[in-house]
């Protein structure tokens, strides 16, 4: 069996929580899907039954299983802790309106990699999980066929900070992903490394409007 050399990689946004749709932080609180706004996943689960994937990854909160679960998928996933969104501590189920005047707080936007999350979880440790888990994931790929599949069900932080760290043209607050939408990574395996070798988004039920 030869190496792989091929990994196409798709990152989908959780559907919609309550908190989400008040636009407060939401980090790991472990809510559920608003059952009324479901409908937003119903574009992506069509354009998935179209779709096979050697492995399925997924954030172990409640609001990425039941998207998970929504999907209707015939296969089985893989639940990894290492793929939750990051700890906001203090700012957790506050909105930016509560936040916007607390000089924390406009520092982290700032340069959210340097100013740190009071009682929260600093920028270096939510990279190295995420880092973790793909070095991992491609680790274990290595060996597999030649073009490998996969998709992870995830949050808004992971999603922005791994586009981030393989899409030379983004960066963490410029990348966009709503609720309900795909980002497409392909990689390419040379001279040992993985690179990426493509990049676009994946239809939403936002983007058929």
């Amino acid at each position: 069996m030869g190496t792989c050399r091929h990994v196409d990689l798709l990152l989908i946004r959780h559907g919609l929580t309550q908190w989400n749709q008040d636009k407060r932080y939401l980090g790991h609180t472990d809510q559920g899907l608003l059952h009324s706004e479901l409908p937003i996943l119903d574009g992506l689960k069509s354009e998935l039954k179209l779709r096979k994937f050697d492995h399925i990854f997924t954030s172990d909160l409640k609001r990425c299983l039941e998207t998970f679960h929504y999907f209707d998928f015939q296969q089985e996933p893989i639940l990894d802790h290492r793929l939750r969104e990051m700890i906001f501590g203090d700012w957790e189920g506050k909105t930016y309106t509560e936040l916007k005047d607390m000089q924390t707080y406009r520092n982290w936007l700032d340069n959210w990699e340097l100013a740190p999350v009071p009682n929260g979880e600093s920028a270096p440790i939510f990279k190295a999980r995420i880092d973790s888990f793909f070095q991992e994931l491609f680790h274990d790929i290595d060996t597999q066929k030649e073009t490998q599949k996969i998709l992870i069900i995830t949050h808004g932080g992971v999603i922005r900070y791994t586009v981030s760290k393989y899409v030379a043209s983004s960066s963490f607050w410029n990348v966009s992903i709503t609720h309900g939408q795909g980002l497409q990574i392909s990689f390419e395996k040379k001279e040992g490394e993985w690179r990426c070798s493509s990049f676009s988004e994946v239809l939403s039920q936002e983007k058929e409007k």
